[in-house]
């Protein structure tokens, strides 16, 4: 770990899935799982957030993780059936802001979620 890596980070992108079903909240929360243990094995802790908001049909689905012994909390339910727009964020300490950005894209498409081009957040 480099100088520049040490204090606060984030990253964000765009996702989607063409039609959500029972599985879609549980590859969400998986992806960000994920993500948060891969923040735990860089950093040797979780000091942060991980979150989405995901848009199906006119609901927004909010989904938040600060820690694993939490795990991820749902505000809302997904309107299965529907094309789901995700919104996907982290903002932690202590981690490489570009390996971060590689495993949110990795952990969103090895759980059936596809990118869309433009990045949200780009924080160093």
């Amino acid at each position: 770990m480099t100088d520049d890596t040490y204090g606060g980070t984030a990253h964000g992108l765009n996702a989607y899935a063409e039609i959500t079903d029972r599985g879609t909240a549980d590859a969400l929360g998986r992806a960000m799982t994920e993500v948060a243990e891969w923040i735990i094995g860089s950093a040797g802790f979780f000091l942060g957030h991980v979150k989405m908001a995901v848009v199906t049909g006119d609901r927004t689905t909010t989904l938040n993780l600060t820690g694993l012994d939490i795990g991820v909390e749902h505000h809302g339910v997904l309107t299965e059936g529907s094309r789901a727009d995700i919104r996907f964020m982290a903002a932690v300490v202590d981690v490489d802001r570009d390996e971060l950005a590689e495993k949110m894209k990795n952990a969103l498409i090895s759980n059936g979620f596809k990118l869309k081009n433009k990045n949200i957040v780009e924080l160093r």
